[in-house]
């Protein structure tokens, strides 16, 4: 073969090798551009979650103590009159209303299933305790949501811990 073959066919070569060379580096900086957004979603979304359950873990203690002072004060009367009455201080029952609220929206926002089942079951818990037509029936449901929220207050702490 003549030097003129050669040299076409290590142009060819060469060109090749360029082309590979420039597609390969293209590939890899697009799968690592692909993979930095991933990680950033990810940790935006761990940052919305952490965010959250912070918010959530003290609306959610305001929630339990306001519906905590329904509780003793519809006792307060009972024990007064020996009647049940529905009877909540208008700026505490104002307040339990934006609380439950704010709580609700929180807790859509939680992304562990099994967590959120556990605030809406106590949640639940605390409305039926001030809905209650009875004081036994509201001794009953108020033991349930303490007893839910202790649980729910470890689980939202581990939580919190593990999104660190």
């Amino acid at each position: 073969m003549d030097a003129m073959t050669w040299g076409f066919i290590g142009t060819v070569v060469g060109a090749t090798a360029s082309i590979a060379t420039t597609a390969i580096t293209n590939w890899n900086t697009f799968k690592i551009s692909q993979s930095t957004k991933i990680q950033d979603r990810e940790e935006r979304a761990r940052v919305f979650q952490r965010e959250t359950l912070l918010e959530l873990q003290i609306e959610i203690r305001k929630y339990i103590l306001a519906c905590s002072r329904s509780y003793r004060s519809k006792m307060k009367i009972y024990d007064l009159t020996c009647e049940w009455k529905e009877h909540i201080p208008e700026n505490l029952d104002e307040q339990i209303f934006e609380l439950n609220s704010k709580t609700s929206i929180l807790i859509q926002r939680v992304s562990n299933d099994k967590l959120r089942s556990k605030l809406d079951e106590l949640q639940t818990a605390a409305i039926k305790c001030n809905r209650s037509q009875n004081e036994c029936e509201a001794e009953k449901h108020h033991v349930t949501y303490l007893d839910i929220y202790e649980k729910v207050h470890e689980q939202l702490g581990y939580e919190l811990r593990s999104s660190y």
